[in-house]
């Protein structure tokens, strides 16, 4: 393992409330409440972390008592957030709904990050994000921030990867300047949210070759997911499983590949890599399973994907 990671983006914390019964809109439901450190870009390192590839992650916590919870467990974890901003603010909040299948019904996100992991502060750190060889944002940065981190991605020959968070904040990527992007992540909703213009698949994937992105992984959800190039392709089905909670699974699917490409496995291997995490994640409440070892992943891939 020689490449290095640095993640960018939100941190929050996370309240899930896992209905007992069938959700009735517009009235009270009772509920079991979870709460655990969140945000995409957090779930992903702390996976990485528990998967032994020490990454190091810029984010933006309040000086309160979730921020100094976020940070006392990142460092408890491994995970190098000393180049991160404590402002005088709230913590990020994520609040989610979920049916008694553990299937998302609605969720609210509160998040500051955008305005303080800024192009200004990363100018200040470029010596520091220079040093690694792979960038891994979420959307949750504002756009301005987004595209400096792309431009300084080509201009440094950084991998440079992009989870789209969600249909909404997908959507800023959609007029965005690509070229310097080596993968990008949507599922089916959030390709259309990228793409201001076209409407068919073929059509939104070219688009995004086009601007310049050179990897693009597609989920889709319980129809598996494929790896596009402009090339080639590699689709991976997967088997069904019981659905305890939904949340967090593209974070640990991101995570599971990761960690196959720095340990230079093939295409294939990185894609169950990232399947088997995010399934073994929605076998369990939480977006972090902090079981996880690397002799763990590959064991239940063998479980998933008999080699």
């Amino acid at each position: 393992m020689n490449k290095t990671v640095l993640c960018i983006g939100a941190s929050l914390v996370d309240e899930l409330y896992f209905c007992d019964n069938c959700i009735i809109p517009a009235s009270s439901n009772p509920a079991q409440k979870t709460t655990s450190i969140g945000g995409v870009i957090s779930n992903i390192a702390q996976h990485l972390a528990l998967l032994e590839v020490n990454p190091a992650i810029i984010t933006a916590i309040g000086n309160d008592a979730d921020g100094m919870f976020i940070k006392s467990s990142f460092d408890k974890s491994g995970i190098d957030c000393s180049h991160s901003i404590v402002a005088n603010d709230a913590t990020g909040k994520y609040v989610s709904i979920l049916q008694p299948d553990g299937n998302l019904y609605v969720a609210v996100c509160e998040d500051n990050c955008g305005k303080y992991i800024s192009v200004a502060y990363l100018e200040t750190q470029t010596e520091y994000i220079k040093s690694f060889d792979i960038l891994i944002i979420d959307t949750n940065l504002n756009i301005k921030t987004i595209q400096w981190l792309i431009h300084f991605a080509e201009n440094h020959n950084k991998q440079l990867i992009i989870e789209p968070v969600s249909v909404a904040k997908a959507a800023r990527l959609a007029t965005l300047d690509l070229k310097g992007v080596f993968m990008i992540t949507p599922n089916e909703e959030e390709l259309v949210a990228m793409c201001s213009n076209d409407t068919l698949k073929e059509q939104l994937l070219v688009s995004l070759f086009d601007r310049g992105v050179e990897t693009i992984w597609l989920r889709k959800g319980a129809k598996g997911s494929v790896v596009y190039t402009a090339k080639h392709s590699i689709d991976l089905s997967v088997p069904q499983i019981q659905i305890v909670d939904s949340t967090g699974a593209g974070d640990a699917a991101l995570a599971g590949w990761v960690f196959g490409y720095v340990n230079e496995e093939d295409e294939m291997t990185c894609l169950q890599l990232g399947h088997t995490l995010a399934l073994e994640t929605l076998k369990r409440k939480g977006t972090v399973d902090t079981s996880l070892t690397p002799s763990a992943l590959h064991k239940h891939k063998k479980t998933y994907y008999n080699d």
